[in-house]
């Protein structure tokens, strides 16, 4: 086999066409064709082509994966879904996963915690809605129930969001205030312990009374 033309394509400017004995074989980006130093003339094997289409798969894989995680942390079930939306393989995606966790680029346990703490003590959420979040991005129950362990104290976050809804509802009438509270944590997800607590120390400093 060998490659009888590389051709600039019209739509492309960094990628060239690639002819193997006189038919189009496939397309690469410039970088490619000269990391592997092809040119016309040049004999080639079956398996050498492969290695070249696969060697460039995987740097447009990881170069998306790397967009991707620039815009924010990702789990790796998100990340996967990502490139397969995309249309790679699964050898690929494995390839290129499997690379980003050596780097730490990728990292489960400690989005896990890291989002954790931001969404207690910055986005004022309580640990149920955290632990649904986290599932629904595809962390594991037992890596998200080990950081929740960890995880800051949820009530100063509950007596936060009470500090910024309760003048609102101070003209209305104590159950009525107390319903809408109670309403309002438990969207955010604290647990009714947590929601207990937190309005009965406010009730004995006369917040909600």
């Amino acid at each position: 086999m060998k490659i009888t033309g590389l051709k600039p394509q019209k739509r492309g400017k960094k990628r060239l066409s690639v002819f193997v004995d006189g038919e189009f074989a496939f397309s690469l980006d410039k970088e490619t064709v000269a990391r592997f130093r092809l040119q016309e003339g040049k004999n080639v094997s079956a398996d050498f082509l492969k290695e070249v289409v696969l060697d460039e798969q995987f740097r447009q894989c990881r170069d998306y994966a790397l967009l991707l995680l620039s815009y924010r942390a990702r789990s790796e079930k998100e990340l996967t879904a990502r490139l397969k939306k995309k249309g790679y393989s699964e050898e690929i995606i494995e390839k290129v996963r499997k690379r980003l966790s050596e780097l730490r680029l990728i990292d489960d346990e400690r989005l896990a915690r890291d989002y954790i703490e931001d969404r207690i003590k910055i986005g004022h959420k309580g640990r149920w809605l955290v632990r649904a979040e986290l599932l629904k991005m595809g962390i594991k129950k037992e890596l998200i129930d080990k950081q929740l362990k960890q995880a800051p104290d949820e009530t100063e976050a509950a007596r936060m969001v009470v500090e910024h809804y309760l003048p609102r509802y101070r003209k209305l009438d104590e159950v009525t205030r107390k319903r809408r509270l109670i309403g309002v944590l438990a969207r955010r997800g604290f647990s009714p312990e947590t929601i207990e607590k937190v309005l009965f120390k406010i009730g004995n400093n006369n917040w909600v009374n």
